[in-house]
């Protein structure tokens, strides 16, 4: 399995990727941030700031958005209910009114939590496939090749996750941008890594990295 998964690596990791990266933008504080607005115009309506045909109104508009953005994620999200029929003011049950409101917030905001995570266990793994590929190659060239290809790729697949998590903290967006973001990202890791390594094999480079860092005694 891992001599397969070495060679094919990319089959699992840029697919796995996508699909951590477009559920983490779904599930993004621009996104929330729809849902925990109603909190605060409930409190508005409360104090008598704004009128309950006002808040009904706004909640609508907030939560017609969320369901466009997060589109056929939402029967994953909410089962057979809508994001109006589960976000809703709590109706006695000795809770405050605005429990299905923060607890939602909440659940969602700990799925999100899931797809980074998701992403650390497919680096994991993109680096393993990359020290056992090391491994099985006796070209120092080939090795020092991989090496190169690898951490250029990482680094520039953090640095474009990086870039779109802090668009996404003010700005919602529907479930096709985020899985164009998503593709984005892998394909800039992906390309980053293949232009390094084949400017390091053009280059000439004699300079032994694999050895230099120690790596011939971990991928073996």
């Amino acid at each position: 399995m891992l001599s397969w998964l070495a060679e094919n690596s990319n089959y699992l990791l840029i697919p796995g990727s996508i699909s951590t990266g477009a559920f983490s933008s779904l599930l993004s504080k621009g996104n929330l941030k729809l849902i925990e607005q109603i909190d605060d115009l409930y409190a508005q309506y409360k104090s008598g700031a704004i009128s309950k045909g006002q808040y009904d109104y706004q909640r609508r508009i907030r939560l017609d958005q969320f369901k466009t953005n997060i589109g056929p994620m939402e029967r994953l999200l909410f089962g057979d209910q809508t994001p109006h029929e589960v976000i809703r003011i709590a109706r006695g049950g000795g809770v405050p009114a605005t429990h299905n409101i923060t607890s939602n917030v909440n659940r969602l905001r700990n799925l999100a939590s899931y797809g980074k995570y998701g992403g650390y266990v497919l680096t994991g793994v993109g680096l393993a496939a990359s020290c056992k590929q090391i491994a099985d190659t006796d070209s120092r060239q080939e090795k020092n090749e991989i090496l190169v290809e690898t951490v250029t790729s990482t680094g520039a697949g953090f640095i474009a996750g990086l870039t779109v998590s802090l668009f996404l903290i003010s700005n919602p967006v529907g479930w096709g941008t985020a899985l164009v973001l998503a593709a984005g990202s892998a394909a800039i890791a992906y390309g980053s890594g293949k232009l390094a390594r084949e400017g390091y094999t053009m280059s000439g480079a004699k300079v032994d990295l694999v050895s230099g860092m120690g790596l011939d005694s971990v991928c073996r």
